[in-house]
């Protein structure tokens, strides 16, 4: 079982909690710097804005109060998110074959030139 491909909706309850933490963590970091385009395009807007109004309403939280509060009140969001997105995890929570900001260099690099 080790090498097949789960996906968020296949974790047990901890390693969901562990995808979700790590998601929350990727998607403050660029919450912060308004970079969140490429998951945009996943039409995902109306999570995104609920959960960005949630952010935005607690701005001045810590990195780490942001992540706890948003798990605690948007992780059905976040969930909608992953699910839709629909990455390769391994049993533990972790992606199976990169990390969130090497999918992300890597969705980046794939956006064609003028767009």
């Amino acid at each position: 079982m080790q090498n097949e491909d789960l996906t968020i909706t296949d974790l047990d309850e901890n390693a969901r909690q562990t995808a979700l933490s790590d998601f929350a963590h990727f998607y403050i970091r660029h919450y912060r710097t308004n970079d969140l385009e490429i998951l945009s395009q996943f039409k995902v807007d109306y999570a995104m804005n609920d959960i960005n109004m949630y952010l935005y309403s607690n701005k001045y939280f810590s990195p780490d109060e942001l992540v706890a509060g948003v798990l605690a009140n948007k992780s059905d969001l976040f969930l909608t998110i992953l699910k839709t997105v629909n990455l390769a995890y391994s049993a533990s929570g972790a992606l199976k074959d990169l990390t969130w900001d090497g999918w992300y260099k890597q969705q980046y690099v794939g956006i064609p030139e003028g767009k």
